[in-house]
């Protein structure tokens, strides 16, 4: 696997390195620091500042990232099949996901609020950017997780539910897991639903979407018979990011992994409405499959 991860001194960013360790078989790895430069002229420089003293201040946080990169390498060395140290300035997000295509990236891994300093997650920062327009799997980072053994499998029965499965099935991490696997079904709007004689419509409705979603679980359950993963599958109703976000909760987990909707030309990938609010909301690690 070849594995892009993006890091700063933050504390998210430590969580998405940690993350490494429990990937195998150890990934090939490319390491990159990003300088944002327009963040320093506007956020911490002042108009009394000279060209001079904005130059050595550059300097000085590009040193800082160098340390960084090192810190990283040597911590995760063991972990890798091979590591790269990349440094490079502009914009993060542009600079990720340029860099994703360059070494043909598998799968990314930031942390939630890493590569600035201050930005909050929110609709348009880096890990938004960069889980929206990535070409690869993206895997967003919330919490140090020392010990990794429980994930929540979000389906639908998709193809691009399926890559998630796929994904999974493939037991890219080390610790035998508890994939607690799950669909959320959300009725369809009243105006929609036929009228039964004698029982409300809703109720017959969500009645045979509980079996077909069911089966749909209990199918994808048998696919991880081989692999170390101890299953369990848990049917939902209502609003699925919703659904797939008490799921977590109650379950307790450490990442949401599931799918993204992609799409050809200009708009390249776009999350949808459910992984998206997922990934914004959700207080566990989120991974996007592609």
């Amino acid at each position: 696997m070849r594995l892009l991860l993006g890091v700063d001194a933050s504390p998210d960013s430590k969580s998405a390195a940690q993350m490494v360790k429990h990937l195998t078989p150890p990934p090939q790895l490319y390491v990159l620091h990003v300088v944002d430069i327009w963040s320093l002229k506007h956020a911490y420089l002042d108009s009394d500042h000279s060209d001079a003293d904005f130059e050595a201040y550059r300097q000085e946080v590009s040193k800082r990232a160098e340390h960084v990169l090192h810190e990283i390498r040597h911590e995760l060395s063991p972990h890798t099949q091979k590591i790269q140290l990349i440094a490079d300035s502009g914009d993060p997000a542009e600079s990720i996901i340029q860099t994703a295509e360059e070494v043909e990236a598998d799968l990314i891994i930031l942390g939630h609020r890493g590569m600035t300093a201050k930005a909050p997650f929110l609709l348009g920062g880096v890990s938004q950017k960069v889980a929206t327009y990535a070409p690869c799997s993206v895997l967003i980072c919330k919490e140090s997780v020392p010990v990794f053994d429980r994930v929540l499998l979000a389906v639908d029965g998709s193809e691009a539910s399926n890559k998630a499965v796929e994904f999974l099935a493939a037991c890219p991490f080390k610790q035998p897991l508890q994939a607690i696997i799950t669909t959320v079904w959300a009725p369809p709007p009243p105006s929609a639903l036929e009228s039964v004689p004698g029982e409300p419509a809703s109720s017959v409705e969500q009645s045979a979407a509980k079996d077909k979603g069911e089966n749909l679980l209990n199918d994808l359950a048998a696919r991880f018979e081989t692999a170390p993963y101890e299953t369990q599958i848990d049917w939902r109703y209502g609003d699925p990011p919703s659904g797939i976000l008490e799921s977590a909760k109650q379950h307790n987990v450490q990442m949401i992994v599931m799918g993204a909707r992609g799409l050809k030309g200009i708009k390249r990938f776009f999350l949808g409405s459910v992984s998206q609010k997922v990934l914004l909301h959700g207080a566990c690690s989120v991974l996007i499959v592609r």
